[in-house]
């Protein structure tokens, strides 16, 4: 059975280029669910900054990519999928309560929890290191530290979440978080053995 993996966290935490590096360093051994709201925005999908704008949009994304992740997961049975992000991250942009999100996307906390076997959370970088050049990213450093904490607490409750902050410096983050990932293969690779 697959493994999934969310890379999640504040705007400019390093997710993308982590997901590149993580591309490079295990190949074949991993597969990438991309990020469902790039794919979204990035096709047209209007970007509002109002209530029905976020609701939207967030449904939306969670749909994309749960069919995304089910994709990967049927169709690469023995892999670690890494998704770029996860479902609660959409909890953090969310335009109402916690309550209100479960009830629309159908579901509850303990699920989407349960839908990823480890999440990595990055924190925004700081506000010297705060990359600008994203086109996707429409938030100011400020907006994007309240999201970084909305996004830590929407993951909540996660036994196997581990937080790299961004007192590390961006190539200790990747370092770090390589080594994660190496752990969890090595982990999935003895799981095997055992099994056999």
């Amino acid at each position: 059975m697959a493994k999934k993996l969310a890379i999640t966290g504040g705007p400019s935490g390093g997710k993308t280029t982590l997901i590149e590096v993580l591309k490079k360093e295990f190949g074949h051994k991993i597969k990438i669910a991309p990020e469902a709201a790039s794919i979204l925005y990035k096709g047209g999908f209007p970007r509002m900054k109002n209530y029905a704008g976020y609701f939207h949009a967030q449904l939306a994304i969670v749909s994309t990519l749960r069919h995304l992740e089910d994709l990967l997961v049927e169709s690469h049975p023995d892999s670690l999928i890494i998704c770029d992000r996860g479902s609660l991250d959409s909890l953090a942009y969310w335009p109402d309560t916690a309550e209100h999100f479960f009830t629309n996307i159908h579901s509850n906390r303990q699920t989407e929890l349960a839908r990823y076997d480890w999440v990595l959370h990055l924190d925004t970088a700081t506000e010297v290191d705060y990359d600008t050049t994203n086109a996707i990213r429409t938030e100011s450093f400020h907006e994007a530290l309240m999201l970084n904490e909305k996004v830590r607490t929407s993951w909540e409750g996660h036994p196997r979440r581990q937080i790299i902050g961004a007192e590390n410096d961006f190539f200790t983050k990747m370092k770090k978080s390589t080594d994660i990932v190496a752990e969890i293969l090595a982990q999935m690779e003895l799981a095997k053995k055992v099994i056999q």
